[in-house]
Parts: C-alpha cells; structure tokens; sequence
C-alpha cells in the first residue's frame, strides 16, 4: 500500500488535474502561454511580446521564468505545459512535506501537504503556466536548508543557486522565504553568523539578474523602472494599495489551513500551557527538535507576510511565496500530536485507508468532471457563439468592443484561437485593423453601420461586419 506521503501528493494531483478537463479562462496564464509560444516563434530567449497593440514590448516580468515554457513548448508542444507546472508544483508540496516530516514525524509530514494542497490559489494556478509554480519551487527550495538548522558551507551553495533561480523568475519576491527563513534561524540560534552569511548569500544570489538587467537597458528601463519601483512606490495603478492585503489573502485563501495555525504558534509560544501540553505529549521524539522548528517556521512566515505588506502597490498572488512556510508551521505544530495519537497500528491503519479513500474520491471526482464548478464563466467564442466563429482563422484581427478593460477576454482569444484581439471602448467608423469580427458587450455603443448581429452569448453580442 503507498505510504501516507504518496496518498498525500494524489490529493494535490487530483485537485489540480481536475482544473484541466473543463474550459477555463484564467487571464494571467493564458498571456503568458501566447508569451511564451511568441519566443518560440520569433527564436527569442529575452525579447518577449504579447499582442500587437498589448505589450507589444513584454517588460511585466524577466524572460527567465518563460524559458522553461519556450522550451516545452518546443520539445512537445503547448499542452505539455500543464502537466511540467504540475511537476513544479508537485515538487514544492514534496519539499514542503519533507521539511514538516524531517522535524516533527511522517504525519507532520502529511499534514503540512495537505494543507498546502487544498487552498484553491495553490492547485489552480499550480496545475496551469503561472509563474508561481517554478518561483514557489526554486523559492522555497532555497529556504529548506535554514529551515532545518544552521546550514553548512555546501548547504549555502545550494540556497545560493535556488535563490538566483527564484530571483530571476520574479524578482524580489524570490528571495522572501529564504530571506525569511535565515532571519529566523538566525534569531533561534542566536547566531550573527548565519545573519551575516545569509545576508551575504542573498546578495550574491541577486548578482546574476542584476547583470542581465544592467547590460540590458530596456529591461532596466521597462522591468525595474516601470514595473519594480512602480510597484513599490505605488504608482502603479493596478493592485491594492492597503498594507493588510497578505493578511487578507491569507484570511480568504488560506483554507482548511488558516485555524491550524494556532496549533503551530501555540507550540513555538509554549502559551497557553495547557494547550501546549497537549500538542506536545510526554514522549514525543526530540521535543527540542520540534520546538525549535516551531519557532523557526512562526519568525519565517512573519518576516515574509510582514516584507509583503512593504511595496505600494500587492496582489493576491504575491502572498503564495509564504504558503508553503505556513503548511509547514501548521503540520510540525499536529505533528507530536497526531503520532502520538496515531502510534496504535489499528489507528494508523485506519488514518492511511482514511487519506487512501480520500485521494481516491479526489481522483474520482476530477476525472468525473467536478473541477467545472470552479469555473462557472467562459470566454465567449467557446459558448453558442462557436459554429459562428467555425471560420475565423488564426491571425485574424478581432474587436472586443467593451467599456472595461476585458484582459481575460483578450487572453482567451489570443491563447484559444491565436486571434489578433483589439479592445476599442466604441464601435465606430474606426477600424485600424480592418477586422470583420466583433465582440460587442452591453453597455458598450455602436456607431458604425455595416455591422450585423449573428448571436448573443451573455453580456456578448458576435458582429460581422462587412
């Protein structure tokens, strides 16, 4: 029978394979998929474009997180980069596991990746071309060393490269959780050494992307100016600008976990007594061990909650970085705890048919279909619209004609039907593009004659124009 780890990682995998079978549009991942299929085309590693008249210079973030993707994309084509995010995401659960289950038990272990599996942020946008599944990987990769003890020379090698890696995926927030991770460590021990060296290892692990940036005056002038320093200033206009929204993010999204944090923090505090008792029973294997694990992982994910409530402008997404440290807190802090419960074979039995019948009824559910619940909305040349659309090749200039910005739209049509998508405010006797297809929303006017409606799906009427 596979072992509680395995059951643990068929949770995660069918959950987010069940995000595969139904027709999403998720607006982030789709532009990074024509990003992407761009490079492979144009033969480009570093200059990226999106659309003609959206980012037709890509400067949203460095081209190192889109390699991987180019590459797939090449070797096997673009559905093969659902299932290489997968394996990313796969492997962070597997750190994340290994790290719970080396200072506090095999049960910690699961617990911490069940905890990891369920929040829809982390198995929705880890089973789809996202650049958190690599940055979640190398991230958090970096951070496993100190999280464990006072690493040594050879272990601040390998924090060293996956922070470099990280950082040249998404800049600063790469380097959150191994940052955070040293300061906490540092902290525990009381040692200036591992503060001094962390900090040392960090900067040098900045080195390679500030190279890049620097010989490379666009990026420096699109990425760092116009999207970094945009960014922690608050200037730029998309994002939240309150200072609580990781908190928040963490309060909405980071669910069954959330409640289990208390077990984790009561163990690093000792307080209350009684509670700290209990989650901590007479016996437990290397008590020191656990209780300065608990600590490291509490001071770990403060330092990076608190780091991103720093820049002026956050988003949501931002705040996953510190969902692996949270799943672990919370699997070391039931650790003691469950396997001292669970030390009776009988009820050990019993807890692995129970994780087994779970998996099971995950698999069974994506496979049935269940993940369509998650995405009730679609994009609008996938619905009745279709047979219309049967002849609109790709390449083809489309007009989306709306009031809003319509991002998700224009990903959906640029990704699905290699569409050329125009956003235009007004159906007017403005055409630059000379398109025959328009997508008109409600509330959006019509000036133009010529046009004729062929269908309606939603908020949507499909025009042909002459």
């Amino acid at each position: 029978m596979p072992s509680p780890i395995a059951w643990a990682a068929l949770v995660f995998l069918g959950l987010t394979t069940a995000t595969w079978w139904p027709h999403t549009d998720l607006g982030d991942s789709q532009l990074y998929q024509v990003v992407a299929r761009h490079m492979v085309e144009d033969r480009s590693w570093t200059r990226l474009r999106y659309l003609p008249t959206v980012h037709p210079r890509f400067f949203e973030h460095l081209p190192f997180g889109f390699w991987p993707f180019a590459l797939v994309i090449r070797l096997f084509g673009e559905p093969a980069l659902r299932p290489l995010c997968a394996a990313f995401s796969l492997g962070t659960l597997l750190l994340t596991g290994s790290v719970a289950r080396r200072s506090a038990g095999t049960w910690a272990g699961v617990t911490a990746m069940l905890v990891l599996a369920f929040p829809d942020g982390f198995f929705i946008r880890g089973g789809h071309p996202f650049l958190e599944p690599l940055l979640l990987l190398l991230a958090t990769g970096s951070a496993v060393p100190p999280l464990l003890g006072v690493p040594r020379a050879r272990d601040w090698l390998v924090c060293g490269l996956l922070a470099a890696g990280a950082c040249a995926v998404k800049g600063p927030f790469g380097l959150l959780p191994f940052a955070g991770a040293t300061v906490a460590r540092a902290l525990v021990e009381r040692s200036w050494k591992v503060l001094v060296t962390g900090t040392l290892v960090g900067l040098v692990s900045t080195v390679p992307t500030v190279l890049f940036l620097v010989t490379h005056p666009d990026w420096w002038e699109g990425y760092v100016r116009h999207q970094v320093l945009a960014s922690a200033t608050g200037e730029r206009l998309d994002g939240q600008n309150a200072w609580y929204i990781p908190f928040r993010t963490l309060g909405s999204r980071f669910w069954p976990g959330l409640p289990l944090l208390t077990a984790g923090a009561v163990l690093a505090l000792g307080r209350p007594a009684r509670a700290f008792r209990a989650l901590l029973p007479e016996g437990t294997p290397e008590p020191a061990r656990v209780l300065r694990s608990a600590r490291v992982l509490l001071l770990a994910s403060l330092f990076v909650l608190l780091a991103l409530c720093v820049p002026g402008r956050k988003v949501w997404n931002h705040s996953l970085v510190a969902f692996p440290l949270l799943a672990m807190l919370v699997g070391v802090g039931l650790g003691p705890w469950l396997e001292a419960r669970l030390a009776p074979p009988g009820r050990a039995r019993r807890a692995r048919l129970g994780l087994a019948v779970l998996a099971l009824t995950v698999l069974g559910a994506s496979a049935a279909g269940a993940g369509r619940l998650l995405f009730p909305k679609r994009c609008p040349a996938s619905g009745v619209l279709a047979p219309a659309l049967a002849d609109v090749p790709p390449g083809a200039p489309v007009l989306v004609v709306s009031t809003q910005y319509e991002w998700t739209t224009l990903a959906a049509f640029a990704v699905e039907r290699r569409w050329l998508p125009r956003r235009l405010p007004e159906l007017g006797a403005e055409n630059p593009d000379g398109a025959h297809v328009a997508f008109v929303a409600d509330g959006a006017p019509v000036s133009a004659s010529g046009w004729r409606e062929v269908g309606r799906d939603g908020r949507w009427r499909l025009l042909l124009g002459p």
